[in-house]
C-alpha cells in the first residue's frame, strides 16, 4: 500500500483498515463496518484508504432512501456495475423482486468472481442504512459464503446495529471488524479549523465550538463557510448569527455557493439519490448545470459516482448532509422540486415525489396510489405496495383511511419479511384507534419480534372484532392458526384453521390454513396420521401451486418425521427454493431444518453440514430470533455427531440465550432435544435420560413429543437401557411400536431400542434376535444409515459378550466403515474401541485416511470433482467463487500428493 496522509484524527483507524486490506489481499475476506454520525468523516477515511491501494479492483454501491422498500434495488445496481466492469456490458437482466436471498446472493457471487478475476477487491457499501433490506441480506449472504476470498468490504453506515443485523453479521465472526468514528479531540478540531480558515481561533472560542460541535467535521466545515465576513467564527454557535441546529448551519453553508450550485444541492437533497446530469438539469431548470456542479465537487460538497461503462452520476457526500439540506429548503421550494422530480422520474420514484409534493390532503392522489397498490399486489411485489400504502397514510383526506393504509402497509412489511422496517412503525400503529385492524397488526408486530404467545392474544382479539367481516376474520384466523401451531396448541390451531377455510375465499389464506391443519393434526395424532390431510397435493412437488407451498413444506416435514426420507427431501428442496406467501413463509426455515435432518438420518452428515451452513447464513440476513433456536439446535446435534464438541457447546449456549428471552416453550423443547443428542454422542446416559424423559412427559410439550417422536425416542430408549432401566427402555419401544410406520426408519429404531432393552435384562438371545431383525429391514423410503450403523455397532458389542468374536469383528468393521464414511467420528471411535476388545483392528486404506483428513468444504469439492463437475459448476452449487474452489483443490492436492483433478476423481470413485 502506498503512503497516504491520514485525515486529521484518523491515523489509527486508517492504519487498522490498511492492515485489514493487506490481510484481504493475502486471501482472508475482511468486512469492516464503519459507523458514526452524519458528517463524522467516514467517507473521507474510506477515500484515504482507497487512494493508497494499488493492484486492487474497486466497486461501490450507495444506499438511496427512495429505494429503501424496493427489494434488491441496490443489489441490482451493484450487479450491473460488476457485469459492466467485467467486460460484459450493461444488461437488462436483473434479480427479480420475488427472488430468494440464495438466488440474489448467488448472482452476486458469480458477478464478483468475474469482476475481480485474480486481483483483490475492495467493495464499498456507502450509506448502508439506506440500502433496501433484500440487498443487505444478499450482500451479507454473499460475504458469508466467501471466507477465503481476497475481498475487503467496507460498510459505511449511521445505524451499525441494524445494518449488521440485516447483513447477518450481528454476531461476531472471524474477519469482521467494527470501527466507530467519534468526534475529534479539541486539538484535532483546532487543526481542522486552522486548515479551513486563515483566521486563528482563540482557546476560549475553540472550547465553545468543540463542545457545541462534538468535534464533528461537518459541523466545523459548516461553521467556517457560514462565518461572518473575515472568516471569524461566532463566539457561541448556539447564540450567534449561526442557528444552533445543523439544518440551519448546512443551509447557511449551502447558500455560500453560487446560486446555481445551491439549487443543484437542493435538487440532489430532494432526489435523495445520485442523479444523472440531465435529470439534475431538468430539476434545476439550469442550462449550465455542469458549471453549477463544479464548485460543489471542488469544495467537497458533492462527488462524482462511477456507475460503470464510463457513466457517472453526481451525489451528495452522505445521507446526513442530504437530510440537513432537505430540511433547510423552504417548503414552497421543496414541493416545487418534488413536482418537477415527479414529472421527470418514472415509478416508483414518481409516486414518492408526488406524495412529497402534495400541498394538502389529496383524494385523487390517494386513489391513484390505491390503484398502484392493487397492481403491485397482483404482481406479487408487497414491498412496493407497502410503500404506496405508507404514502396513502400521508395524503388521504380521510383520517380513517389514513390509519387503514398505515395498518395495511405494516402488515405487508411483515408478510414480505421486512420485520425490522415494520417495527419502526410500531409507535404509529399504537397511536391508531382501537379496532380489529389495529389488533391484527399488533399481532403481526409480535410475530416480527418472535413473540408468538403475544401474537396469539392480539390475533384472537382481532378475529373477534372483525365480526361479520368474514374475509378479514378468515385471514386473521389463518394467521392465528399458524401461531397456535407454533405454540404447540394443536386442537385450537385446527379450529382456527377450519374457521379460516370456512370464512375466506382467498386461495393463499385457504392454503395456509390447510397447512396448519396438517401440522396441528401431527401435534394431536402424529406425523403419519397427519399426512392423510395432505392427500390433495400433487405427488410431484414442482407441480404444487404457490398457494399450497405451506402445505408442501408441511408434507415434507411430516414425511421426514415418519421416515419417508427421500420423499421428504423432494418436497423440502422445492419449498426452500420458492417463496411462500403470507406469514406462513416462516415455514421456509422449517423446511431447511428438516431437510438437514433427513440428510443426517441418511448418513449424509457432510451434506447436512453444508446445507445447515447455507441456512444459518440465510437466517442471519432474514430470520427471526426464534429461527436461530431451531437452527442452532440442529447444528449442535450435527456437530456432536461429527465430534466438533466446542461448536456443539457454542450452539447450545446460543439456544439457551434465545430460549431465555422467548415467550413460548418451543425453543426449550429443541434445546433439550439437541442437548440430549450431544450427551448421547458422548455416552453420557444420565444427561440423555433425565431431561429428555421429563420434557417428553410434560403437558406443554405433548404435541411436539408426538411430532418428533422418531427423533427423540430412540436415544431415550437406548440410553435408558444402558443405565439398566430395562422397563423404561421397553416402554419407549412400545411407544415406537404405536407409530404408524411407512418406512424403514421406525422399524429399525424400534428393533434397536428393543434389542438394548433385552440386553439390559441380560436376555442376550432375544437382544441379538431383535437387532438382527433391525438389520434385515428393507430400506423403504430411504436408508436410515445413521441409526442402522449404531444398531450394527450394538449388535457387534452383544456378539462379543456372547463369545462370537469373528462375527463381531465382521459387524463392527462394517459399522465402523459406514460411520467413518459419514464422518461420525465419536460413533466410529466407539466401534473402534469394541474392535480393540476383540484383539483385531479394522484396516483403513490410504484413501480413507486421506478422506478423513480433508475439511468439510474440501470433501464437498472433492465429491463434485468425482462426479465430473467443472469448477464453475461446483462454485454455483456450493455458493462460493471459482477462486474458492481452486483454493480447496490446491489444499487437496497438497494433502494427497496429487497433481490433477483426475487423481482426485479416481480417489473419490474408489472410495465409493
Amino acid at each position: 500500500m502506498a503512503a497516504v496522509h491520514a485525515p486529521t484524527g484518523r491515523a489509527e483507524q486508517l492504519r487498522r483498515m490498511s492492515d485489514l486490506a493487506e490481510m484481504a489481499a493475502r486471501g482472508t475476506r475482511q468486512v469492516v463496518f464503519l459507523s458514526g454520525p452524519a458528517g463524522i468523516g467516514k467517507t473521507t477515511l474510506v477515500e484515504a484508504l482507497t487512494s493508497g491501494l494499488s493492484g486492487y479492483r474497486q466497486v461501490a454501491v450507495e444506499g438511496a432512501p427512495g429505494e429503501r422498500l424496493i427489494e434488491f434495488a441496490a443489489a441490482n445496481r451493484l450487479l450491473q456495475t460488476l457485469r459492466a466492469g467485467a467486460g460484459g456490458g450493461r444488461t437488462q437482466q436483473k434479480i427479480p423482486g420475488d427472488s430468494t436471498v440464495l438466488t440474489a446472493g448467488g448472482a452476486l457471487i458469480e458477478a464478483v468472481d468475474d469482476f475481480k478475476a485474480d486481483q483483490p477487491l475492495v467493495l464499498l457499501v456507502e450509506d448502508a442504512h439506506h440500502v433496501d433490506t433484500g440487498s443487505l441480506r444478499a450482500f451479507g449472504f454473499m460475504l458469508l459464503r466467501m471466507p477465503e476470498e481476497r475481498v475487503l468490504t467496507v460498510v459505511n453506515t449511521e445505524h451499525v446495529h441494524q445494518s449488521r443485523k440485516d447483513m447477518g453479521f450481528v454476531r461476531d465472526r472471524p474477519g469482521t471488524t467494527h470501527i466507530e468514528l467519534t468526534g475529534l479531540t479539541r486539538a484535532e478540531t483546532r487543526d481542522v479549523l486552522a486548515a479551513m480558515s486563515p483566521v486563528p481561533v482563540s482557546a476560549s472560542r475553540l472550547a465553545v465550538v468543540h463542545r457545541w460541535s462534538a468535534g464533528n467535521p461537518l459541523y466545523l466545515r459548516a461553521l467556517v463557510h457560514a462565518a461572518t465576513t473575515g472568516g471569524l467564527l461566532p463566539e457561541n454557535p448556539a447564540h450567534g448569527p449561526v442557528p444552533p441546529s445543523l439544518t440551519q448551519i448546512v443551509q447557511d453553508w449551502s447558500t455560500s455557493f453560487p446560486s446555481d450550485s445551491t439549487c443543484a444541492l437542493q435538487a440532489l437533497a430532494v432526489l435523495g439519490a445520485p442523479a444523472d446530469l440531465p435529470v439534475l438539469q431538468r430539476l434545476t431548470g439550469s442550462s449550465t448545470v455542469t458549471d453549477a456542479v463544479e464548485p460543489l465537487i471542488r469544495e467537497g460538497a458533492a462527488r462524482w459516482l462511477a456507475v460503470g461503462s464510463g457513466h457517472e452520476r453526481i451525489a451528495l457526500i452522505h445521507a446526513g448532509q442530504g437530510d440537513a439540506l432537505y430540511a433547510g429548503i423552504p417548503a414552497a421550494q421543496r414541493k416545487r422540486l418534488h413536482r418537477r422530480a415527479a414529472d421527470v422520474l418514472a415509478p416508483p420514484e414518481h409516486w414518492r415525489h408526488r406524495i412529497a409534493a402534495a400541498e394538502s390532503y389529496d383524494a385523487e392522489l390517494a386513489q391513484q396510489l390505491r390503484a398502484e397498490v392493487g397492481t403491485e399486489l397482483s404482481q406479487g411485489d408487497s414491498s412496493l405496495a407497502a410503500q404506496y400504502l405508507l404514502g396513502i397514510a400521508e395524503v388521504d383526506p380521510d383520517g380513517a383511511a389514513r390509519s387503514t393504509a398505515l395498518l395495511r402497509a405494516v402488515r405487508l412489511l411483515v408478510v414480505s419479511g421486512h420485520y425490522q422496517l415494520a417495527l419502526t412503525h410500531a409507535p404509529r400503529v399504537l397511536a391508531t384507534a382501537a379496532g380489529p385492524e389495529r389488533s391484527e397488526v399488533l399481532g403481526f408486530l409480535e410475530v416480527a419480534r418472535g413473540h408468538d404467545a403475544g401474537a396469539a392474544e392480539y390475533l384472537r382479539m382481532a378475529r373477534r372484532g372483525y365480526g361479520s367481516d368474514e374475509e378479514s376474520a378468515g385471514r386473521t384466523s389463518a394467521e392465528l392458526a399458524s401461531v397456535q401451531g407454533s405454540l404447540g396448541i394443536g386442537r385450537q390451531a385446527v379450529q382456527a384453521a377450519q374457521y379460516a377455510i370456512a370464512h375466506s375465499s382467498d386461495p393463499s389464506v385457504v392454503g395456509q390454513a390447510q397447512s396448519v391443519i396438517a401440522f396441528a393434526s401431527a401435534l394431536l395424532s402424529g406425523p403419519a396420521e397427519a399426512l392423510r390431510t395432505l392427500s390433495h397435493l400433487r405427488e410431484n412437488p414442482t407441480e404444487v401451486s404457490v398457494h399450497d407451498l405451506g402445505s408442501l413444506a408441511c408434507r415434507g416435514i411430516l414425511r421426514g418425521l415418519s421416515g419417508q426420507l427421500h420423499g421428504a427431501l423432494g418436497d423440502l428442496t422445492v419449498v426452500s427454493r420458492r417463496k411462500t406467501p403470507g406469514v406462513a413463509r416462516r415455514n421456509d426455515f422449517g423446511a431447511v431444518i428438516h431437510a438437514v435432518a433427513a440428510r443426517m438420518l441418511l448418513g449424509e452428515l457432510t451434506e447436512a453440514h453444508r446445507m445447515l451452513s447455507l441456512a444459518l447464513d440465510e437466517a442471519q440476513t432474514m430470520g427471526r430470533e426464534t429461527d436461530f433456536a431451531v437452527l442452532h439446535s440442529i447444528s449442535a446435534s450435527l456437530a456432536a455427531l461429527q465430534g466438533r464438541w466446542s461448536t456443539a457447546q457454542e450452539d447450545l449456549a446460543e439456544v439457551r440465550s434465545i430460549e431465555a428471552a422467548s415467550d413460548f416453550s418451543g425453543p426449550y423443547f429443541h434445546l433439550v432435544q439437541s442437548a440430549s443428542t450431544v450427551a448421547f454422542a458422548r455416552q453420557e446416559w444420565h444427561a440423555v435420560v433425565d431431561p429428555l424423559a421429563r420434557v417428553l412427559h410434560e403437558p406443554a410439550h405433548r404435541g411436539r413429543a408426538r411430532i418428533y417422536a422418531v427423533w427423540a425416542l430412540p436415544q431415550l430408549g437406548v440410553a435408558s437401557a444402558r443405565l439398566g432401566e430395562a422397563d423404561a427402555a421397553e416402554d419407549v419401544a412400545a411407544r415406537l411400536d404405536q407409530l404408524e410406520s411407512h418406512s424403514a426408519l421406525t422399524a429399525v429404531c424400534t428393533a434397536w431400542v428393543r434389542g438394548n432393552a433385552s440386553a439390559a435384562r441380560h436376555d442376550h438371545r432375544a437382544a441379538l434376535r431383535h437387532l438382527r431383525d433391525g438389520l434385515a429391514v428393507s430400506s423403504d423410503g430411504g436408508e436410515p444409515a445413521l441409526h442402522r450403523a449404531m444398531l450394527r455397532c450394538d449388535y457387534g458389542r452383544l456378539l462379543i459378550e456372547s463369545g462370537d468374536a469373528n462375527e463381531a469383528v465382521r459387524q463392527l468393521t462394517q459399522a465402523s466403515a459406514k460411520l467413518r464414511e459419514m464422518g461420525a467420528a465419536p460413533l466410529e471411535a466407539q466401534c473402534g474401541e469394541l474392535l480393540r476388545r476383540t484383539d483385531s483392528t479394522a484396516g483403513i486404506s490410504g484413501a480413507q485416511r486421506l478422506w478423513v483428513s480433508l475439511t468439510d468444504r474440501e470433501q464437498d469439492v472433492a465429491k463434485l470433482v468425482g462426479q465430473g463437475w467443472t469448477n464453475k459448476e461446483i462454485a454455483r452449487e456450493l455458493y462460493v467463487t471459482t477462486k474458492t474452489v481452486e483454493y480447496h483443490l490446491r489444499h487437496i492436492y497438497g494433502k494427497a500428493g496429487m497433481e490433477n483433478r483426475r487423481q482426485v476423481r479416481d480417489m473419490v470413485q474408489m472410495l465409493r
